[in-house]
Parts: structure tokens; C-alpha cells; sequence
């Protein structure tokens, strides 16, 4: 039996031997306004619901029986079809309905994975006998070829098989038939190229290419790469140019068959930002701190459909990841999310998004009660990660402060200070602990080589300086020691790079801006001590990691190629949005990315904007035409909730390979091929109003829905409700209404695409909902208004509850999961207990 969440109209499978299937419709929406919209005859009354599908095996397929409560009668029969058996096409009910109806659906057996999206709107899975009608074609790998390349020649068979329906068989020869021709590789690494190794191109170990040859008197397609990860995103840009898009959850298929052509192809790529980088783990639980292994593998596997070529994992003091002791003291931190825990069982809006857990975890840790078995649950979640990454052709990195450590290590150092963050979990050395005092730095080297003992195959550490650098005590003296050794002194002093701090219009400006480059002089005085230990960067194995420098303060990108340590390169944090970044871009014209290797962090969506929908992409072109002009060396992304990030991440990908590709242009052509005529200009109006919005709560409030306690009742006060609060729910509710409009016109996966959007704008919508009631039920607070209070309280906890189970209906990871559950507690609880609390003081009246 196959079930499906209502509000979702999908469908999974659960049962190969599939006999019935039992479909409802989304409470009070007509039928057909969701599913089978304008493809089915029928007779129907308004909001009458459809009950059940029917489907008996026959010879011709499947067939089909539509049951409503109403009047709503439609049979039919899922054929195989000879060109695309995947689709089915439901046959006429002569008596009831004058128009064939047509229903489509993905078949789950011809690709390697069932892809989330493949399996809402009509997308229904299962597994059929494969009766092929589609052409032969031959793959030609090197029988000793790399592993990437094996794989790559697997991934193109399988793409092949489901878009063409294609018989194809992978040999390590060129077969004496006449059948279509790929062969994977490069003329290094696949003898069957050797005839044309004089006119390979000249390719970096990122560049890759399609092109069309003859090979032997006979036409073949080229699809290879200077190295063999570069060959297997050839693949996938095959598979891109015939159609099929790659989303962080899973691929499309296009709508619209694609002719099976390979002549007449001459395509090299080679990227402008070569590395390209996606950051995981972090913190809080709406982003991927909560997703278990499957999930970060089903997300890498995608990244490495959009070439992205590495992953960092950013670990906290206080995480699960490692485990070591000093002078006797054992690591004793084990905390997700600042220690914070989320009851999803009970009176929970939207509660069925947690399959009767009673609090919301990381799936790796449920049940995980001791240090030991904590551990063991996050260095296993890591490795997987690195595994998987490596696997893929990906490099590998990890990112820690080495100047925080667990708050149990505080006894090791003197007068140690907690560190600026939500919970007092972490420390680090106070004013009575110089950056060359020996304890320190050798707490700071214990836990360095934990991290490379514990993961050998990383290829960098990135060392993040503190983000609130409270160890400014020793500014003076760290300066004096960076001139004596790099003669700094004479480019400019301490006093004009604090006052160009304090004067700057980033967010770290003024006070914190003088303190944040006071303390960077003393952590760059630190690192440079501690990274003199050449062996240090050694891992078990014997390999040197790289070292990688984050977040120097702007103020000192003149002067900062005298400053790192010898050998390493720069990972830049300006501010905290990219819209706030493209404000000051003129700082990154002073990074000295030619002599240092340098990257940029790209916030695609700011944990303190929150847990709204959020869109840069605008914003993010911007700054790619900087890195471009201006040769850094790449990116690294930041993020916390993942649902809002396709447009983002497929923009870059392409962008970064080719400087002709605009925002709207890389929206259109992302839907394109997977949806129907009219959809594409719909979804980019609502992006558009989604990238205003965001820009609005930027501007206006940093921090208006950031995931901590109190982040809705904080609302609870006098005062006038903002016009920039209406502004930004119109424009939620307009970007959820084209949505909604492009989902009536969408098919296959392009309605899937389009239902998770409108739902999480229709969540949006009812959150700015809530926090308008919340503010007026403050205002009638104030002014006595009992009975107004209890109204607009009542109010906001009817929005709050609509927003989640608009987001729980298309909830597809752990990421939308970890809102709807920081929501309850923050909010929805909240709310509800304020309501109680009047009940209670007009009952004792």
C-alpha cells in the first residue's frame, strides 16, 4: 500500500507489489485544484474531496480507478508507452468523460536513486518490468580506468536509460556494431582516445568537455575531463544539456522527451572560481546540524552534480565530534544546538512530521544517552560525510576556533574567559594568558591533533578566529611582535587600522569594530606561534593538511599578506548578508587575493534574518562579478535552513563556469525543461518579491526571527506595528500566490517544485501573521484592553499554528523539521501559555 501526506500530493513507495492506493486531497481545496488539475474530465461540487485510487495490475499496464464523495468518476489505465514507458496515459471512460485524461509519472527503476521530487503531484513510484523500446547505446570505459570514471560511465548509463528509454551497455572496448557512441575519459586514462590524443585540448584538472568525433569511421560523443572527477561532471553537463536539473534533494526530468542527438557537440568548460565550497554540520537545528548521514549523503551526491568541489564541516568546542584530554582533564562536551531540546510529542502543531518521536533529533544521535555513545554517533556522522565527499571527487575540510575550547578545560588555563555565545558551553584565554604562552598553546595543539587523528583524510583545517574576539588585552604587544617579524610597521600602525575599523559601515563598526581588530592582531600573533610547529598540520598518515584562515578583520586586508603564517590562505568574512556585503564591496577590492589564496563566504541564508524564506541570489551576482574581475580563488557557502537554497546553488554553479549567466536567466533556465510553458516567469516574480522581503528584514531588524527563546514573544510589547511588517507579508503573500499559479500550470516534478515553495510562503505569510496579532495583543496589553488581548493572542496562535502545518504538509528534511519544532517551543507553546495565564487571572476575579 502506498500512503501519501495530504497536504503534499505525493506519493512514496512502500510496496513493490503495489495493489491500491489510497490518495486524499488537501482539506478544503476542490479536487483537481491540486491533483490532476486540468488534465481529467470531470463532474464534480465544490470542495468535494478525493478518496481513493484504485490500481490493478494488467497487460497493458496499470489500471486506474478515481473515486471522489462527490460526483468525481474518472477510469483509466497506466500504459506502458514504446518511446517513455515511465509515463503512463490513462484511457477515455466513454461513459462519463468526453477527453482522454493523461497522468504522468516517473518510474522509480530507471534511475540509481528515487528522487524526492519525482515523487509529488502525479509523480507516482514504482517498480514496472522493463520492456525497452528506446535506442541501443554504447559506453566505452577504460577497463583499469579510475574509480570516478567507472562511476561516471554508471551515472551516464542510468541518465540515459531514463530519458530515452535506452538499452546501453558499458564495455571497455569500441564494439564492431553501429550503435550510438560514448566514450568516457580522457586519451591519459581510456585507451579507445589514443587516435585523437594530438588534438585533446589542453584541460586544468577542472576542465572537462563534450565533443563530438570520429573515432574510427564512425561518430562518437566525447565526454571527459583533465581529471577524473572533471570527467564525471561531464556527465552531468550531458545530462544537464538534455534536460535534467539537479536540485540539493534530488533530480528532474523534463517534461518534454529530448531527441537523443550526439553529433555536432563542441563544448570545453573550464571555471573562473575553481574552488567552490559547501559548508555542513554548523550549528542550531534548522540547519544541517540535525541531518543524520542519508541525508548529508543525498545532499553531497547532489553537490556533486553541481561541481561543487568541497566540503568543509564547521564543528563547535561544545559538538560531539572529538574527544580528547589535557593535564588530566577529559573532554566531557557532547551538546547539538547549544544543549537545547525540542519536545515534538503532544500538543505540537504539525506534529506528524515527527513520526511519534517525543523530541526532535539528529536521527544519528536518537537514542544516544552517554558521552561515549555521542561521540562515537558524530565522529561516525563526520566520517561518513568525508567518506562520501571523498568518494565523489570532492576535497574535505574542517573548521574550529582554535582559541575556544569545552568550558571543562577551564581549569587549565588562567583566569580563562567564557566565550560570547548562547550558552556559557566554550572558553578561551583571558587577559592573564598572552597569545605565546606555552599552556595555551599547548591546550591549542592537543585539540588540533585530536581533530587530525580522529579525521586523517582531510585536506584543511580552517582556524577561525572568534567571531566576538574579547581577547583584546594584548593588541599592543602582538603588534609590536608582527612588525619585528614582517616589518608591518611601516606600511601603517595599529591606531589607523583601529580607527578604520571603528569608522566602517559593516555591522562589526564602532565599538565592536575597534574590538574586533584589536582582537584579530592578537589572534593573528597566536596563530603564527602556534603554526611554526611545522609537524603540527600532520596527520597520522603522514600528509599535510592546509591551513586556511578565516574571518580576518576587513580593516587589516591591506597589510594581510605580512600578517597570515607562511603557507596560508584566507577564507573572508565581511558581513552578515550578502546584500550587506555588496554595501561594502569596496573592502574586497583591498584583500590581497593575488598573493594570498582567497575565498569569500557567500551567505545564501542569515540565521539572523531566521527562519523566514530567504533569497540573495541578486545580491550573490553581484559578488561573483567582484571575485571574477578581481581573481579570488573562490567561495564557501553559509546557511542554516537548506529549503530556499536551489536557485542559489544552481546560480553558482553555473556562474561559476561561465561569466554570461544572470540571476532571472539561471532561474528560467532551471525550470525550463521541467515544467510547463508560463511556470518559469511565475516562480522568478516570486523569487524576486522573496529577495525583497529578505532585504526588508535585513534592513530593518537583524535578528527578527533568529531561533532562540523568546524569539516570538519579544514582539509582546507597546508600541506601533511597523510598515515594513505589512510590506514583507504582502510580498510573502504574493510570492505565494504566483507559486500557487505556477503549481496549477506545472507538471510531473515542476509541480512538486512549485508546491514546496508556495507552502513555505504560505508559512512565511502566517508567521508575519502572528507577530502582527502578537504586537497588538502587546498594545492592548498595555492599555488595559482584556478582551482585545485575549483576541489578538488567540489570533496569533491560530497563525502560528496555520504557518507550521503549511510547512509540515511539503516538509521534506530535517531542516524544515527543526523549524516547525524550534516554532513550538518558541512560539506556538508560548502563545498558548500566555492565553492560559489570562484565563487564569479572569477566573479569579
Amino acid at each position: 500500500m502506498i500512503r501519501m501526506r495530504p497536504e503534499a500530493w505525493g506519493l512514496r513507495r512502500e510496496d513493490e507489489n503495489l495493489s491500491r492506493l489510497h490518495v486524499v486531497e488537501e482539506k478544503g481545496r476542490a479536487p483537481g485544484s491540486g491533483l490532476f488539475s486540468g488534465d481529467i474530465a470531470r463532474h464534480k461540487k465544490e470542495n468535494r474531496h478525493c478518496r481513493k485510487m484504485d490500481l490493478t495490475p494488467s497487460p497493458e499496464g496499470m489500471s486506474v480507478v478515481l473515486r471522489g464523495t462527490g460526483p468525481f468518476f474518472v477510469r483509466g489505465t497506466f500504459k506502458r508507452s514504446a518511446r517513455r514507458p515511465c509515463h503512463a496515459t490513462s484511457e477515455r471512460k466513454k461513459a462519463q468523460s468526453p477527453a482522454p485524461a493523461t497522468v504522468s509519472a516517473h518510474c522509480a527503476s530507471r534511475t540509481p536513486a528515487i528522487h524526492w521530487l519525482a515523487v509529488v503531484a502525479l509523480s507516482v513510484l514504482w517498480s514496472v518490468p522493463s520492456v525497452s523500446a528506446g535506442p541501443r547505446v554504447s559506453v566505452v570505459v577504460a577497463k583499469d580506468a579510475p574509480q570516478l570514471e567507472r562511476f561516471a560511465a554508471e551515472e551516464l548509463a542510468g541518465q540515459f536509460r531514463t530519458l530515452f528509454e535506452a538499452e546501453v551497455t558499458i564495455g571497455d572496448a569500441v564494439p564492431a556494431d553501429k550503435t550510438p557512441l560514448i566514450v568516457v575519459g580522457s586519451p591519459k586514462t581510456n585507451p579507445a582516445l589514443k587516435p585523437i590524443e594530438a588534438a585533446w585540448p589542453k584541460l586544468s584538472d577542472q576542465g572537462h568537455l563534450l565533443k563530438s568525433i570520429d573515432l574510427k569511421n564512425r561518430p562518437a560523443l566525447v565526454v571527459g575531463g583533465g581529471s577524473p572527477v572533471a570527467t564525471l561532471w561531464s556527465v552531468y553537463e550531458l545530462g544537464h544539456r538534455f534536460g535534467i536539473r539537479y536540485l540539493l534533494f534530488g533530480d528532474l526530468f523534463p517534461v518534454k522527451p529530448p531527441e537523443l542527438k550526439l553529433d555536432g557537440i563542441d563544448i570545453v568548460l573550464e571555471p573562473s572560481l575553481k574552488l567552490r565550497t559547501w559548508r555542513t554540520i554548523n550549528d542550531f537545528p534548522i540547519g544541517p546540524e540535525s541531518w543524520g548521514l542519508a541525508e548529508q549523503q543525498l545532499v553531497l551526491k547532489q553537490l556533486a552534480k553541481l561541481k561543487y568541489n568541497r566540503v568543509m564541516l564547521t564543528f563547535y568546542p561544545w559538538q560531539p565530534f572529538i574527544d580528547f584530554e589535557f593535564k588530566g582533564i577529559k573532554r566531557q562536551s557532547d551538546k547539538l544546538w547549544f544543549g537545547w531540546q525540542y519536545r515534538v510529542d503532544g500538543d505540537t502543531a504539525g506534529r506528524g512530521v515527527f513520526g511519534g518521536a517525543r523530541f526532535f533529533e539528529n536521527p544519528d544521535f536518537a537514542g544516544k544517552t552517554t558521552y561515549a555513545e555521542r561521540i562515537a554517533a558524530g565522529t561516525g556522522l563526520a566520517r561518513g560525510i568525508i567518506d562520501m565527499a571523498r568518494q565523489l571527487g570532492m576535497s574535505t575540510a574542517i573548521a574550529i576556533s582554535p582559541l575556544e575550547f569545552p568550558r571543562e578545560f577551564a581549569a587549565a588555563l588562567l583566569n580563562a574567559r567564557p566565550s560570547t555565545e548562547l550558552e556559557p558551553l566554550s572558553v578561551g584565554p583571558g587577559a592573564s594568558q598572552p597569545p605565546n604562552d606555552p599552556v595555551l598553546l599547548e591546550l591549542a595543539k592537543t585539540q588540533i591533533r585530536a581533530y587530525l587523528k580522529t579525521y586523517p583524510d582531510i585536506d584543511a583545517l580552517y582556524l577561525t578566529l572568534p567571531e566576538f574576539p574579547d581577547w583584546v588585552d594584548h593588541a599592543e604587544a602582538s603588534w609590536k611582535r608582527l612588525d619585528q617579524q614582517t616589518g608591518v610597521g611601516k606600511m601603517t600602525s595599529l591606531e589607523k587600522l583601529t580607527a578604520a575599523a571603528r569608522d566602517r559601515t559593516v555591522i562589526a563598526s564602532g565599538d565592536r569594530g575597534a574590538k574586533a581588530l584589536r582582537g584579530n592582531v592578537a589572534g593573528l600573533d597566536f596563530l603564527r606561534t602556534l603554526l611554526a610547529d611545522a609537524k603540527l598540520l600532520q596527520t597520522p598518515r603522514g600528509k599535510t593538511v592546509g591551513a586556511v584562515l578565516v574571518d580576518a578583520d576587513p580593516a587589516l586586508y591591506p597589510v594581510l599578506d605580512k600578517l597570515l603564517p607562511p603557507g596560508t590562505s584566507a577564507l573572508h568574512f565581511v558581513d552578515y548578508t550578502a546584500r550587506r556585503v555588496v554595501e561594502s564591496r569596496a573592502l574586497l577590492a583591498q584583500a590581497p587575493v593575488k598573493t594570498i589564496p582567497s575565498s569569500l563566504i557567500l551567505t545564501l541564508a542569515d540565521d539572523n534574518v531566521g527562519l523566514l524564506p530567504q533569497l540573495t541570489v541578486n545580491a550573490l551576482h553581484a559578488l561573483v562579478g567582484d571575485l571574477r574581475s578581481q581573481g579570488w580563488q573562490g567561495f564557501s557557502t553559509r546557511y542554516w535552513i537548506v529549503g530556499d537554497l536551489d536557485l542559489s546553488a544552481y546560480y553558482l554553479s553555473r556562474a561559476s563556469f561561465d561569466s554570461a549567466v544572470t540571476p532571472r536567466q539561471a532561474s528560467l533556465d532551471l525550470l525550463a525543461p521541467i515544467t510547463d510553458e508560463g511556470v518559469p516567469e511565475s516562480v522568478w516574480k516570486a523569487f524576486e518579491m522573496i529577495e525583497q522581503a529578505t532585504g526588508l528584514i535585513d534592513a530593518n531588524d537583524m535578528g527578527f526571527s533568529f531561533p532562540v527563546p523568546g524569539m516570538i514573544l519579544k514582539h509582546y510589547s507597546g508600541g506601533s506595528v511597523p510598515q515594513w511588517w505589512g510590506e514583507v507579508k504582502d510580498l510573502y503573500l504574493n510570492a505565494m500566490n504566483e507559486m500557487y499559479r505556477a503549481n496549477s500550470r506545472a507538471r510531473a516534478g515542476g509541480r512538486a517544485y512549485s508546491l514546496y515553495f508556495a507552502r513555505r510562503y504560505e508559512f512565511a505569510f502566517e508567521y508575519m501573521s502572528c507577530v502582527e496579532a502578537v504586537r497588538q495583543a502587546g498594545i492592548a496589553k498595555q492599555a488595559g484592553d482584556a478582551e482585545e488581548q485575549r483576541n489578538k493572542l488567540e489570533a496569533a496562535v491560530e497563525s502560528m499554528h496555520s504557518a507550521l502545518n503549511a510547512l509540515a504538509a511539503v516538509a521534506r528534511s530535517n531542516s524544515d523539521r527543526g523549524v516547525i519544532a524550534v516554532l513550538n517551543e518558541y512560539g506556538y507553546r508560548p502563545l498558548k501559555a500566555e492565553l492560559e495565564k489570562l484565563d487564569e487571572a479572569a477566573a479569579s476575579k
